[in-house]
């Protein structure tokens, strides 16, 4: 069209404040796929009910109709510049979506209409409908026949969107604006001059309509802005907040629908050797029949490298199976919907499972593309992208390598290390998925504290430029974004356990300039959180915290909030007696962790023991509990091993229900005391005359709880505790080793026991 119609200026969809970036998108060593990525951070409120960070991607591929109208115009010689509203601008016209914005096309896919007309067509979807009436049979259409086809659809779409929906999704005010710079443009190239736009097809209507209303009305530059294509009188009133505009690159995976993209087209992979066959051989030479062989021959190809098939005649059979589905569809040639459809039923043979699907999971990766697009040198990238470049080159990291390195730090003796484990712990931070670290101490998880080295494995991969540009918006370096991202999160936040989860991360980053105020943040939000069980996360994260602060020379007045922690947990400590049995273990380790924090200054002990005597008064109290109690009590000095004995017989000597409550309260009395099995063998006869009392069921249902009360026990422990329980029946040692018994050998056996038992019983009734 641009060859036919030699316009004067070719006008194009896309943010009016990316025009600078226009020489970089054609220059010859920027290559697609890439993105203009817009941000802007919301300062006052002005665009939602506060301050807020919004970002949104227009990306380019070769075949994209924007791009493709660009490069022709560059080699050409023909004025090229965008004609839509800023990002900011699209914000503040957007009721619903503002982190979106409107999307056009999407739209253009949404309505009731399309339903009903994939429907009628017989086909799955809208992308199988317009890969088989726009792009297959569009490529033997007369162009006027095409677009007559291809704007009445858009109309009749148009037609079917409510009006408010238009105007709510910042539509009206985008074509408004669009209108405006068109009639600018044709104003200035006079009454010869000829003005090409290159839109989104759900807009072209309303762009017609706000043309021909201009024309009736003659407006002229002293009217209206909306027609003018000047700036919107909401931006002459003020947002005042800060907008960025960069040229990023990107990859195919990324510009996918199937993966997110809500205005791509699914395997843009596929279409891409579609546009470059177009390019090399035209469209009467069966480009799509040709790329769909190409995908089942690199497909098999694959497949055979590890499995052995598909073979080369499964290939043939796949192509003839494309064909002959194309055929009964009647399309000229078969499509990716063909081509998916054939390694299907050809490659795969039987049920598609887990086990038989990797040819499919092949094919769309080929679908979806591999390519990672390529900015030039002139391009402009955010400082914070800067930043990571320096860090990487000065830690000799090699930042844009997709092969993954492996770097093994010890950051408690080494400087140097340490800086770079806070550099890899802030990108982790920050989302950007280009390291992480496969061995060493994990303080969010709370393991492997006593390993003095981190493994880390690093690569750049693409979604690691989107997280970056993503988190540009909240400072010019990793440090800054990392330590605002932090304060942000810390604003939204009033569990006290996510707080102290923030503290943590915070703490391995290293941010300690900034740790401050994160820190009275942090103390806050813990000091107004009245759960039991998110206050208890807290303080055993800031004991934590406080035990390392000298390995990580980050140093912090802990001994205060965990003094608040610790008072307020206390207090709450007698509302604790009836509680569920999930929720048994995390009071446990609750109870023994105030235990172990008291005696601190201002952690009073007796504050402690004061409480848990109120909950001893307490009849309902949870027996898991009473043995917890009774253990630290033991444990503590307070009470000697028959108190906790005479107990635990109380629930021996019990009703039924209360029998069927020892295995709780055993598991409760070991996991804070289980030296007491062994201070004499009175706990060793309760147990073993419990396993005597409970019926086979009843001790099937008591096993997990049973397992947890022994799984306290080192394996030395176990087998003494065996010895004693053998000692009881004259043996000197548990009978261990053996064969084990095979679960069908089991069954039979259980069989064989109800048989017998069954015909022993008719014996007896016979007798």
């Amino acid at each position: 069209m641009i060859r036919r119609l030699k316009p004067d200026a070719v006008l194009i969809e896309g943010p009016e404040n990316a025009q600078s970036l226009i020489p970089v998108m054609t220059h010859e060593d920027t290559k697609a796929p890439f993105a203009v990525y817009c941000s802007y951070q919301d300062i006052k409120g002005e665009i939602g009910d506060k301050e807020g960070y919004y970002k949104c991607y227009y990306p380019f591929l070769d075949y994209s109709p924007e791009l493709a109208a660009l490069r022709e115009c560059k080699t050409l010689g023909i004025e090229s510049c965008f004609m839509d509203l800023p990002y900011r601008e699209i914000l503040a016209a957007c009721e619903e979506s503002r982190t979106k914005g409107s999307s056009g096309d999407r739209l253009l896919s949404g309505s009731q209409f399309w339903d009903r007309l994939c429907e009628r067509t017989g086909l799955r979807s809208f992308e199988e409908f317009w890969e088989k009436y726009f792009e297959i049979r569009g490529l033997r259409m007369e162009d006027e026949k095409w677009f007559q086809m291809l704007l009445g659809y858009c109309r009749i779409i148009r037609e079917d969107t409510p009006p408010e929906q238009i105007r709510s999704e910042g539509c009206e005010a985008r074509e408004r604006f669009m209108a405006g710079k068109l009639l600018k443009k044709a104003r200035e190239l006079g009454e010869n001059g000829r003005v090409l736009a290159v839109t989104g097809g759900f807009h072209t209507p309303g762009l017609e309509e706000y043309i021909r209303k201009s024309r009736e009305e003659r407006v002229s530059e002293t009217e209206p802005a909306a027609l003018t294509g000047k700036t919107s009188d909401r931006a002459a009133s003020g947002l005042n907040g800060e907008e960025g505009v960069y040229l990023m690159p990107y990859s195919m995976e990324e510009t996918d629908a199937w993966s997110g993209y809500a205005s791509g087209m699914p395997f843009p992979g596929f279409y891409q050797k579609i546009w470059e066959k177009l390019e090399h051989i035209g469209p009467e030479n069966g480009v799509y029949e040709e790329a769909v062989l190409d995908f089942l021959i690199e497909t098999g190809r694959e497949g055979r490298q590890k499995e052995g098939v598909p073979t080369a005649y499964d290939e043939i059979c796949a192509l003839e199976q494309a064909r002959g589905l194309a055929m009964l569809r009647e399309k000229k040639e078969p499509g990716a919907w063909e081509l998916k459809d054939a390694v299907l039923a050809s490659f795969i043979k039987g049920e598609c499972t887990l086990s038989t699907d990797r040819p499919l999971r092949i094919l769309k990766k080929r679908m979806t593309g591999t390519r990672l697009g390529k900015l030039c040198d002139q391009a402009q990238v955010p400082p914070l992208i800067r930043d990571f470049e320096r860090q990487c080159a000065g830690f000799g990291i090699r930042s844009r390598s997709a092969l993954e390195a492996k770097r093994i730090l010890t950051p408690f003796s080494n400087q140097k290390h340490r800086d770079e484990s806070k550099f890899f712990n802030r990108l982790l931070f920050l989302g950007a998925d280009f390291a992480r670290k496969t061995r060493g101490p994990d303080l969010r998880l709370n393991r492997d504290r006593n390993m003095m080295r981190e493994t880390w494995v690093y690569g750049w991969r693409p979604s690691t430029g989107a997280a970056l540009m993503d988190v540009s918006v909240h400072g010019a370096t990793i440090e800054e974004a990392a330590v605002s991202l932090a304060r942000e999160r810390l604003k939204q936040e009033q569990d006290a356990e996510k707080a102290a989860l923030l503290l943590t991360s915070a703490f391995e980053m290293g941010l300690e300039r900034e740790m401050e105020p994160v820190y009275e943040t942090v103390s806050r939000i813990i000091l107004e959180d009245t759960r039991f069980y998110a206050v208890a996360e807290a303080l055993s994260r800031l004991r934590m915290l406080q035990e390392l602060q000298g390995l990580y020379r980050v140093f912090l007045p802990f001994e205060k909030l965990i003094e608040g922690c610790y008072e307020k947990l206390v207090i709450l400590l007698p509302s604790m007696t009836r509680i569920r049995e999930e929720d048994l273990d995390m009071t446990m380790k609750a109870l023994k962790l105030l235990y172990q924090t008291g005696g601190r200054p201002g952690c009073s002990r007796e504050d402690y023991f004061d409480a848990l005597g109120r909950m001893r008064e307490d009849g309902d109290l949870h027996p898991g509990l009473e043995g917890c109690i009774h253990g630290i009590l033991y444990g503590s000095g307070r009470e000697e091993a028959g108190e906790a004995e005479q107990a635990a017989s109380g629930y021996l000597s019990g009703t039924r229900d209360r029998l069927l409550k020892t295995a709780l309260f055993f598991r409760g009395v070991f996991f804070t005391a289980r030296d007491l099995v062994f201070a004499e063998n009175g706990f060793i006869a309760m147990l073993d005359y419990f396993f005597g009392e409970v019926e086979d069921g009843e001790f099937m249902e008591l096993l997990p709880q049973l397992r947890l009360a022994f799984g306290c026990f080192t394996p030395g422990e176990l087998r003494r505790i065996g010895s004693l329980a053998a000692g009881l029946h004259g043996e000197k040692r548990l009978e261990t080793g053996g064969q084990p018994v095979l679960p069908g050998v089991l069954s039979y056996g259980k069989e064989l026991e109800q048989y017998v038992k069954t015909a022993m019983e008719e014996k007896q009734d016979e007798g």
